[in-house]
């Protein structure tokens, strides 16, 4: 039986935390002995989701909600920083994702999958604009078709809301036993797809914690190199 593997692609293909690094060296170096960096990080990440579903896609309201998450990250760690300020990080922040490259493993995983005939997706919440440009610097069109891969603004639902994946179902056609969500956030990615019935690997190479107890991923792989090896543990004998 074929089988289909869709990815998240925001920290699951790339590593998001480099363009973070870049865009806080040039604005906040000044915080560098009171802050870790990856702790700001995860904390934007936080604010970010719990805005995300009432923010939209208009510019101004994706400004504002930019300007929101790395002020509201910086406030739990006892830090005030100027809207400017937020502003200027978001954009070059911004700058810094046009520079994004895979993780090393990920083309490794791709080739493996295609050379044994599975199904290849992506689903990523965002602003179309954004996330293809994103998808695009990665090159995942080398692999993944354009057809296959969805974004929540070109959705018009996003992730943890199942019917993303439902629509996604729709759009590829495939048995729900026989595809696999790939993703780094627990919410969105493991409640999301396994409340439409899918199987799912979590990417947790942050150590992030779960949020439900009552639910847990198929897979959890900490490192990229576990991944390729589960993926071909998978996929063998098809």
């Amino acid at each position: 039986m074929v089988k289909t593997f869709i990815f998240d692609v925001d920290d699951t293909l790339y590593d998001q935390l480099e363009p973070f690094r870049r865009a806080f060296q040039k604005h906040f170096s000044r915080f560098e002995d009171e802050v870790k960096i990856e702790e700001l990080y995860k904390l934007s990440r936080k604010y970010s989701d719990e805005a995300f579903e009432s923010t939209g896609y208009e510019i101004t309201n994706m400004r504002k909600m930019h300007i929101y998450r790395i002020s509201k990250a910086f406030e739990q760690l006892g830090i005030r920083i100027s809207d400017e300020e937020a502003l200027q990080f978001q954009l070059d922040y911004e700058a810094f994702q046009n520079e994004i490259k895979l993780i090393e493993e990920i083309p490794q995983i791709f080739e493996l999958l295609l050379q044994r005939g599975a199904n290849l997706g992506i689903i990523t919440n965002g602003a179309n604009e954004n996330q293809f440009r994103k998808i695009n610097q990665l090159g995942l069109d080398k692999w993944i078709a354009p057809e296959n891969m969805l974004v929540s603004e070109g959705a018009g639902v996003s992730k943890p809301s199942k019917e993303i994946f439902e629509a996604m179902e729709r759009r590829m056609v495939f048995a729900k036993n026989d595809v696999y969500y790939i993703g780094d956030n627990f919410d969105n990615d493991v409640i999301g797809a396994t409340a439409a019935g899918w199987k799912t690997i979590w990417v947790n190479f942050r150590n992030h914690k779960r949020t439900a107890q009552e639910v847990s991923a198929t897979y959890v792989v900490e490192q990229p190199k576990d991944l390729l090896r589960l993926v071909d543990g998978l996929t063998r004998g098809l």
